[in-house]
C-alpha cells in the first residue's frame, strides 16, 4: 500500500467511526424519546404526583398548575421540616401505607428515609438526555449522587465560605486562611455560630476537621486565646457584624448574610486558600420504593433535574443549581456562586457514612472544645 493509499485508508476509517458515533447517538437519543413519551403516557393515565417537600414546598405549590398544564399530571404536596417529613414516612412504612411518589429534603433527613427504606435506586429512572449528560452538571463526568447506591441525589450546589467580614474592620487580604483567626488583632473581635449544636457551626467545624483543612488542636487554641464568642442566632450575628460590633463572623448561612449585602452592609465573604465546602440545603430528591404513581413519579424528577426544573428551583430559594447551564445573573448572589478556579469540597453532614457513623462522635468533640464558652 503506497502512502496515499494509506492516508485515504485512514481517513476512510475516521469517517466510518465518526458516522457509526453519530448513528449511535441518533440511536440513543429515539430510545430515549420513546421511553420518554411511554413514561409520559403512563403518568398522564395515573393521573398524580405525591410529593413530599420540605424547603421548596410553597414553591412546589406555586409551579404545580404550570406542571399540569404542561405534562398533564396533578402535584400533591405534603410538607414538613425535614425531622416531621422523615416521621410522617416513618409512620408510614410501620403501617403499610404507601402514600409518597418523590422526597425532597436535606441530605441528613433523606439518609434517614433512605435507611428507612423508603427509596431506591434513581438512576434508571432518568430519562431526558440533559438529565443524564454528565458534562451539564458541576460534577463533568458523574452525575451528582450524594449516595452510592444511587437512591439520592442533589440539585444544588453552592459554596459555603464560612468568614464573613466587615470590611471597615478587616482590610480585603488580611485574612486568607483559616490560620489567620490566630492573630492577635482578632482576639475579642469573631463571632461563631455556635459548634456544639446541630447547624452551621458545627457542619463548619466537622467538614474543616474532616478534610484536614483544620484539626481539633486549632479549635482548642482557638478558644483558649481569641475570646470567641458564640450565637445561635444567625440573624442577629448578620447584623453585629454589619454594625461593627465583630469585625468577623464565622459559619452564618449565606441568607442572612445575603440579606446584608442587599442592604448595602460593609461586609464580605472572605475566599479561604483552603477552599470552600459546597451545601446542597433541601436539595436532595429521591423516588420512593413503593411509589404509587411511579411514571407520575419519573416525570416529576425528570422535570425537576432539567433545564425548566433547576430553572424553577433556582430562583424559588437563590441556591445554586448544581446544573451548569442555569442562568445566576440577578437571581445567585455572586458571593454564593461557585467560581472558576475555587477549590471545593464536601460537606460532612452531605456523607451518608459520616452521618450514620461519626457524626455523633464530632458532635461529642465540638460540646467538649467550645463547651467553656456555652452561656458566657
Amino acid at each position: 500500500m503506497n502512502k496515499s493509499a494509506g492516508k485515504y485508508f485512514i481517513v476512510l476509517i475516521l469517517a466510518i467511526s465518526a458516522a457509526a458515533t453519530v448513528i449511535g447517538s441518533m440511536k440513543a437519543e429515539a430510545q430515549s424519546e420513546a421511553e420518554w413519551q411511554k413514561t409520559l403516557e403512563a403518568g398522564k393515565k395515573e393521573g398524580k404526583v405525591s410529593v413530599y417537600v420540605s424547603l421548596l414546598a410553597p414553591a412546589v405549590r406555586k409551579e404545580a398548575s404550570s406542571f399540569t398544564k404542561k405534562f398533564g399530571i396533578e402535584v400533591e404536596v405534603t410538607t414538613g421540616r425535614g425531622a416531621q417529613m422523615t416521621e410522617k414516612l416513618r409512620t408510614e412504612v410501620r403501617t403499610g401505607a404507601n402514600l409518597a411518589d418523590v422526597v425532597l429534603s436535606g441530605s441528613n433527613p433523606m439518609f434517614t428515609v433512605k435507611k428507612m427504606g423508603v427509596t431506591e435506586p434513581m438512576d434508571n429512572k432518568l430519562i431526558l438526555p440533559e438529565v443524564i449528560d454528565t458534562k451539564l452538571w458541576y460534577t463533568l463526568d458523574r452525575l451528582p449522587w450524594v449516595d452510592d447506591a444511587k437512591h439520592l441525589l442533589s440539585f444544588y450546589a453552592y459554596p459555603n465560605r464560612d468568614i464573613t467580614i466587615n470590611t471597615d474592620l478587616v482590610k480585603p487580604g488580611e485574612i486568607q486562611s483559616w490560620q489567620d483567626l490566630l492573630k492577635p488583632q482578632y482576639k475579642g473581635k469573631i463571632v461563631w455560630s455556635d459548634p456544639s449544636i446541630f447547624g452551621s457551626g458545627f457542619n463548619g467545624f466537622s467538614t474543616n476537621i474532616l478534610h484536614k483543612l483544620t484539626d481539633e488542636n486549632y479549635f482548642r487554641q482557638l478558644v483558649a486565646t481569641q475570646d470567641l464568642a458564640l450565637s445561635r442566632n444567625l440573624r442577629q450575628m448578620a447584623e453585629w457584624l454589619a454594625r461593627g460590633k465583630y469585625a468577623v463572623a464565622v459559619s452564618v448561612e449565606g441568607g442572612p448574610i445575603a440579606e446584608m449585602l442587599n442592604a448595602g452592609a460593609h461586609i464580605d465573604y472572605v475566599i479561604l486558600q483552603e477552599g470552600a465546602y459546597l451545601s446542597y440545603d433541601a436539595g436532595v430528591v429521591g423516588i420512593a420504593a413503593k411509589a404509587p404513581h411511579p411514571n407520575a413519579a419519573k416525570v416529576f424528577v425528570n422535570w425537576l433535574l432539567s433545564r425548566d426544573g433547576q430553572n424553577f428551583a433556582q430562583r424559588a430559594t437563590k441556591y445554586m443549581s448544581a446544573r451548569n447551564d442555569i442562568p445566576t445573573d440577578g437571581i445567585v448572589s455572586p458571593a454564593n456562586m461557585r467560581k472558576p478556579g475555587e477549590k471545593y469540597f464536601v460537606a460532612a453532614n452531605t456523607m451518608e457514612k459520616w452521618i450514620n457513623e461519626d457524626q455523633k462522635k464530632y458532635l461529642a468533640l465540638a460540646k467538649e472544645i467550645f463547651g467553656p464558652l456555652i452561656g458566657r
